[in-house]
């Protein structure tokens, strides 16, 4: 049998294998076989490579093709032909250590409750994905509810896995760049006004929340940040609080499991504010409250949480699904108008606006890595700045009722 031989020919921007084939009586003819790869700069090693990998294949087959190759080429052909449900996976468990422990807990939901049901069906390999079946999938989870800005986070986590595929030389292009990203319209939160505000507040006395709403409301932290406040954070000589630590849940296998961390979302989320008054007065009362349960219950009271200031009866933390859930309860038991327990910091900054403090002392106090974040966030709700606007514009047009105007007297030429 003749040894089979090949080149490389490029075809409408396309890589092609030619091949010398050979019948039973030795006369050749030629076989095309397209190398999924695209002809553009850098890319004929590449497609040299997969040349000489399929003449190993013909010539010599499978067996000396896996004895022969590398074990990168090896890792490389395996995840090429991994099921796209399979690779994201083993891509997701690989770069833990390179994401947040919160970043990592979403990918995985994103990817258990949206992308496995989607792409199962469809028995599709990492080196078959397109831009086509990306937008199919783009266009189910909006069907399903999902709104842009949603959608936005699962096309970055797909972006970044197939990226990291191209760099390992698994396939040649991200599918992603040939899909539409999803388009969202930009969220406006929702927030209460004062009087809401402290029709809020009068409902929650002897809530288990009450002092975590409290936080959110006067200091407009985040969730993460009210729970993650520690009693040494506080302090009661130098009357300040300062936010630098966070609670966060974080999926294990054996399920999920608060964790708390010193890094913040951003490097002026680490914040030093004044302790307000009535706050002092909570504060205080709550660490009363605490020892005393911890005296009357004794052991039955948990100390593995004695640092942290939201605790429940028992001393355990609270968790963040609780506080998010329990919420609501508390809105609707009173009747109140519904929000997420997020446009808490909203309702906080929306006040702030509302009493002309400067957009640059709001960022401080929220604790916005820029003031283009502030902006881009209140200025729907910044009535100070939109009123100056108001009234400048109204001086500079305005025209003198006909009746204030004076009365004309005729010029009389021949006086």
């Amino acid at each position: 049998m003749k040894r089979i031989t090949g080149r490389l020919v490029s075809k409408n921007d396309k890589w092609y294998a030619v091949l010398n084939l050979y019948d039973t009586e030795g006369k050749r003819k030629q076989k095309w076989i397209g190398l999924d790869l695209e002809d553009k700069r850098g890319t004929k090693t590449e497609a040299n490579h997969r040349l000489n990998n399929l003449l190993a294949q013909y010539n010599v087959g499978d067996l000396y093709l896996q004895e022969t190759m590398t074990h990168a080429d090896r890792e490389r052909n395996r995840i090429a032909n991994m099921l796209v449900e399979d690779y994201l996976a083993e891509f997701l468990e690989q770069h833990r250590p390179n994401v947040s422990a919160s970043t990592h807990t979403n990918y995985v939901r994103m990817l258990d409750s949206r992308m496995k049901p989607f792409f199962k069906p469809m028995k599709l390999k990492v080196k078959e994905v397109t831009g086509d079946e990306l937008n199919a999938y783009y266009t189910a989870i909006r069907s399903d509810g999902l709104t842009g800005a949603t959608a936005q986070r699962h096309h970055a986590m797909l972006h970044r896995a197939f990226k990291q595929a191209v760099k390992r030389r698994i396939i040649p292009s991200n599918p992603c760049q040939q899909a539409d990203r999803p388009k969202s319209v930009p969220f406006i939160g929702s927030y209460y006004n004062a009087e809401e505000l402290k029709e809020l507040l009068r409902s929650i006395e002897g809530d288990p929340i009450r002092l975590v709403v409290l936080l959110a409301a006067y200091y407009g932290l985040r969730r993460s940040e009210v729970l993650g406040l520690k009693w040494s954070a506080v302090d009661f000589t130098a009357k300040t609080i300062s936010i630098r630590h966070k609670i966060l849940e974080e999926e294990t296998k054996s399920g999920i499991v608060l964790k708390g961390y010193d890094v913040m979302k951003t490097k002026s989320s680490h914040r030093t504010l004044p302790l307000i008054p009535q706050i002092e007065e909570e504060l205080l009362i709550e660490r009363e409250k605490q020892a005393e349960l911890q005296r009357v219950m004794r052991s039955a009271y948990s100390k593995q949480h004695a640092e942290y200031i939201c605790v429940d009866a028992l001393g355990h933390l609270i968790t963040p699904q609780y506080v998010s859930n329990h919420f609501q309860v508390i809105l609707k038991a009173n009747g109140l108008r519904k929000i997420r327990f997020h446009d808490l910091r909203h309702s906080c900054a929306s006040l702030l606006l509302a009493n002309n403090i400067p957009m640059k002392m709001i960022q401080d106090w929220l604790g916005h890595s820029d003031m283009a974040t502030t902006a881009d966030i209140y200025s729907h709700i910044d009535s100070a700045s939109k009123l100056t606007s108001a009234n400048t514009i109204e001086e500079v047009l305005s025209v003198v009722p006909e009746e204030n105007r004076q009365q004309e007297v005729p010029c009389n030429l021949h006086a």
